[in-house]
C-alpha cells in the first residue's frame, strides 16, 4: 500500500534526492572550459629559451603555448600585421615593431601562439612597416621580453652572426664541443664560424664535452690566422664584418654524459 497525500510527496522527493546523489557520484568531472586563445599568458614558461627560428612558420602545431626565444632586434624582413603577427612574419622585425627590442638589442621573447584570424592590418611602428594582410591561419602574439643578463645561459646558436654590432657584450652559451663546422681565425673568429667547433680550437671544451662558454662580441677584422690547434684546423681569411672571442675565465664547465 503507498503513502498517500503529504507523506507522498516527501517519499517521492526522498527518491528523487536519492537518484540526482547516485548520478552525480557516478558522473565525470565537468572539464574546466580552456582559456580563449589571444588571452595574454599570465606566468612564462621556466624552459630555457630556444634559438630564433626566424618566424613561427614551423610551430603551427604549438597553438596555445607560450614559447620563448633568443631574438636580437632588427628591421629587416617581412612582417604582416599589427600586435598579431602572421606565423610567417620575421620575429626579430615584429619584436621590434610591437617595441620588444630596439635594432642590435638582444633579448628573450615570450610569445603565444593563436589561431590566425579573418584579417590582420599593417602598420608603421619603430622604424618597421608591417603589410595588412587577408586571411592566415595561424598568428603568434608578443606577451613580453626578459633581458639578458650575465646570469643567462643561452642555447648554441650555432654561429654568432646574430650578435654582430654588440660589441664588447658578453653572452653565455652552453655548447657541446664539436668538429663539425668551419671556423676562421685563432683567438679572434669571424662571427660565422661554429662556436661549438671554436671552443674546442680555443680550448674551452673537448669534443662532445658539454659545457658553458662565455663569449665576447668583437667588430670586425681586417684579417684573421690560421692555426691548427686542439685537434681543430682553422683556415684564414681576409676582411669580416664581425668577431668574437670566448672568454676562458667564464667558461664554466659542466658535467655531461657525452664527456669521456
Amino acid at each position: 500500500m503507498f503513502p498517500t497525500g503529504a507523506a507522498t510527496l516527501l517519499f517521492v522527493s526522498a527518491i528523487v534526492l536519492v537518484l540526482v546523489q547516485g548520478t552525480l557520484a557516478q558522473s565525470p568531472s565537468v572539464p574546466q572550459v580552456p582559456a580563449k586563445l589571444g588571452t595574454p599568458t599570465m606566468t612564462v614558461p621556466s624552459t630555457a629559451p630556444s634559438p630564433d627560428p626566424g618566424s613561427l612558420f614551423n610551430h603551427a602545431g604549438s597553438i596555445g603555448k607560450t614559447l620563448r626565444f633568443v631574438v636580437v632586434g632588427n628591421t629587416r624582413g617581412g612582417v604582416w600585421g599589427d600586435g598579431i603577427y602572421t606565423s610567417d612574419s620575421v620575429l626579430a622585425a615584429a619584436a621590434v615593431h610591437a617595441g620588444l627590442l630596439e635594432p642590435g638589442e638582444g633579448g628573450i621573447v615570450s610569445l603565444e601562439v593563436i589561431e590566425g584570424p579573418a584579417s590582420y592590418a599593417g602598420a608603421e611602428r619603430h622604424g618597421v612597416t608591417s603589410l595588412a594582410y587577408g586571411a592566415w591561419d595561424i598568428a603568434y602574439r608578443l606577451v613580453g621580453v626578459e633581458p639578458i643578463d650575465g646570469a643567462t645561459t643561452l642555447p648554441d646558436p650555432g654561429n654568432l652572426t646574430q650578435y654582430r654590432g654588440q660589441n664588447g657584450t658578453i653572452f653565455k652559451f652552453e655548447v657541446v664541443g664539436s668538429l663539425a663546422g668551419s671556423v676562421w681565425g685563432d683567438g679572434v673568429y669571424t662571427d660565422d664560424s661554429a662556436l661549438a667547433v671554436a671552443a674546442v680550437h680555443a680550448g674551452a671544451l673537448r669534443l662532445n664535452e658539454a659545457g658553458v662558454v662565455a663569449v665576447e662580441i668583437l667588430p670586425g677584422q681586417s684579417a684573421y690566422a690560421a692555426a691548427d690547434a686542439n685537434g681543430v684546423i682553422s683556415s684564414a681569411y681576409a676582411e669580416w664584418s664581425g668577431s668574437y672571442r670566448i672568454v676562458p675565465a667564464l667558461g664554466a664547465k659542466v658535467s655531461s654524459k657525452l664527456s669521456n
